[in-house]
C-alpha cells in the first residue's frame, strides 16, 4: 500500500507503508501508551505522545539489530517526548488517572500498587515502571533513560521505599 503525504512545501512524496509497519504499531502501541501515561499522568497527552512516537518511527525508519533494540528506542522516544511535554510552560496536570482506562500488561499487577507507582515522582516512577511492568533489567533501564546503573538502582531502591511507605508495609 502506498500513501501520499505532503511536506512543508506542499509537495507530495510517496511513502511505502507495508503491513510490517502496521505490525509494529499493533505490537508496541499499548506499551508506548502505558509508558507515556506513566510519564505524563494524562490520557490525552499519552495519546498524543503515542501518535508522535509512531510518526517519528515512520519518518525516520530506523534500522535495529534486534526487536529489543527497537522496543528500547520506542520507549526512549516516548520518555523524551513526555518529558518535553511536561517542560512546556502551559502544561498542567488535569486530574487523577483512572486505571480502568489503561491497557493492562499481559501479567496483571495489583491495581493499588500501579496507582501508587503512578503517584511517585517521575524519576522513581519511570524506573519502577520499566523494571516491574515492562520487565527491563537495570542495565537496560540505564541505557533507555541515559542514567548510570548506580543511579537506576538508587531510583529503584528509593522508589520501593516510597511505595512501602505509601502502601503501608511489605507489599512491594
Amino acid at each position: 500500500m502506498i500513501s501520499a503525504i505532503s511536506d512543508e512545501r506542499g509537495q507530495a512524496s510517496a511513502i511505502e507503508m507495508s503491513s510490517m509497519s502496521f505490525a509494529i504499531v499493533d505490537e508496541y502501541k499499548d506499551t508506548v501508551y502505558r509508558t507515556a501515561l506513566t510519564v505524563t499522568g494524562n490520557f490525552a497527552d499519552a495519546e498524543d505522545i503515542t501518535q508522535e512516537v509512531f510518526l517519528k518511527y515512520f519518518q525516520l525508519r530506523p534500522e535495529f539489530e534486534t526487536k529489543s533494540h527497537e522496543k528500547a528506542w520506542l520507549l526512549r522516544v516516548t520518555i523524551n517526548s513526555g518529558k518535553n511535554l511536561l517542560r512546556t510552560f502551559w502544561h498542567s496536570r488535569r486530574g487523577e488517572i483512572d486505571l480502568s482506562q489503561i491497557p493492562q500488561p499481559e501479567k496483571q499487577k495489583h491495581p493499588e500498587v500501579l496507582q501508587a507507582v503512578l503517584g511517585l515522582p517521575e524519576k522513581y516512577r519511570i524506573a519502577i515502571y520499566l523494571y516491574y511492568y515492562e520487565e527491563y533489567s537495570i542495565q537496560e533501564i540505564a541505557e533507555i533513560t541515559g542514567h548510570s546503573k548506580a543511579v537506576v538502582s538508587q531510583h529503584l531502591s528509593r522508589g520501593r521505599a516510597k511505595l512501602r511507605k505509601k502502601l503501608g508495609g511489605d507489599k512491594v
